[in-house]
């Protein structure tokens, strides 16, 4: 790996770090600094810290760094180093000549006096990105919510929570590809998903205290109720041939939480594997996906690890006829979630993971363990981990995004190139 790096920025920097005494004041604290990355290039990064901090309540003063020290980690082993430095006030370093599609892993530490503060790890492989076409936008500040495109590619189902609304708040909603019109299909509903012969879409439908799985045919209109919980479900999914349907369910009333999977034709609900809910992670799980020819689930879950906040999330799996067998299909420090396995290729696995800094969308190829970085949104327009859904047709993927404007839009992206075809 080659890394440039202007000669007068290493002069000033180190001459200026070197035996430098600034003590911090009496009841202040010293900065922790946020890194996130744009790329810049196919061979370089632009770094960016900040040391904005969440606090409530009583806050004590920060005070920012006398300098900063980059580092990244060996694309040969676990060997950390140092890059360069960067005085007080300079918040970006450009780091260029990186190898296009190889992994590069930075850190960054805030320094004074004889403090010193790291910054999260943050990783990132240097690519020409793949273009992205916005497909529609929501009206307003309503928010556009766990789109999912047909399996003949053709409409995509999707709902929408109305700004404002506090009761029942979401609408699922079929979008033609061709005609590109919308139209309700659903009152009250979420997490649409489609059956495999696109016949058919399973939803949500519920309050605060109870919920039922339902299904719309969509030839006919009609809606049948399944399965109905004390409490909340989640992400229902059809599972193999159509006959069984897997969701998330949080029954505390009934003493069943974790993964469901209820028999269409014996009218039966069974638990098939429990689900650790964390009391300091919000959500539980964020996401499922479910591979028809793998016969096989994915799910993002939190789980505990010695991170900032106590937990993190993975993504792990298991196979339908063995669910106590657990996978881990992507286990890090990082939070990685919203899981999506291509419907061409089920060993290319799509999931939103902050690991830049910032949600993004990667691809991960689950036989030779490579990564692809497929968007590098910015603080214009981001990816809510909440409410995105991902969703394959063919080598494009659709994801729903977030901007400034208080909407959301609909995009699609066509990796086709990432993935070498």
């Amino acid at each position: 790996m080659r890394i440039i790096v202007t000669s007068l920025l290493l002069l000033l920097a180190f001459s200026s770090c070197e035996n430098f005494d600034d003590p911090i004041p009496d009841g202040s604290k010293l900065e922790i600094p946020r890194l996130s990355t744009k790329l810049m290039g196919e061979d370089k990064v632009l770094l960016t810290w900040n040391s904005a901090e969440i606090c409530a309540g009583n806050c004590p003063t920060l005070v920012p760094a006398s300098y900063y020290e980059i580092w990244t980690k060996s694309l040969s082993s676990s060997t950390n180093y140092k890059l360069a430095e960067t005085l007080a006030g300079e918040m970006t370093f450009l780091v260029e000549g990186l190898e296009p599609g190889v992994r590069q892993e930075f850190f960054v530490i805030a320094k004074r006096a004889n403090v010193s503060n790291k910054t999260n790890r943050v990783m990132v492989i240097p690519s020409e990105l793949p273009a992205r076409e916005t497909i529609f936008e929501s009206e307003g500040f309503d928010f556009i919510t766990n789109p999912q495109v047909s399996p003949d590619g053709k409409a995509i189902a999707y709902s929408v929570s109305e700004a404002g609304s506090t009761v029942n708040p979401q609408k699922v909603f079929l979008y033609d590809l061709n005609s590109k019109t919308h139209r309700m299909i659903i009152e009250n509903g979420k997490y649409p998903s489609w059956s495999a012969s696109g016949t058919a879409i399973l939803f949500v439908r519920g309050d605060e205290n109870s919920s039922a799985v339902k299904e719309y045919t969509v030839a006919s209109g009609n809606v049948k109720e399944y399965a109905s919980n004390s409490f909340q479900g989640y992400f229902p999914l059809y599972g193999i041939a159509d006959s069984t349907m897997i969701y998330l369910l949080d029954s505390l009333t009934e003493g069943e939480s974790g993964i469901v999977e209820f028999e269409v034709i014996e009218d039966t609900l069974r638990l098939i594997r429990e689900v650790e809910f964390l009391e300091n992670a919000q959500v539980p799980v964020l996401g499922m996906d479910y591979s028809t020819e793998e016969n096989a689930l994915a799910y993002s879950a939190a789980f505990p690890k010695e991170t900032l906040v106590g937990f993190s999330y993975d993504i792990v799996g298991f196979d339908l006829g063995s669910p106590s067998a657990l996978r881990n299909l992507e286990v890090s420090d990082w939070n990685d979630s919203n899981p999506s396995f291509s419907t061409l290729d089920p060993n290319h696995l799509a999931f939103v993971s902050d690991r830049s800094g910032l949600p993004q969308v990667w691809i991960k190829n689950l036989s030779s363990g490579q990564f692809i970085q497929v968007t590098d949104f910015q603080q214009s327009e981001w990816i809510n981990s909440g409410i995105v859904g991902l969703s394959w047709s063919e080598e494009k993927l659709y994801v729903n995004i977030m901007d400034t404007s208080g909407g959301t839009r609909l995009v699609v992206i066509d990796v086709s190139s990432s993935l070498g075809n």
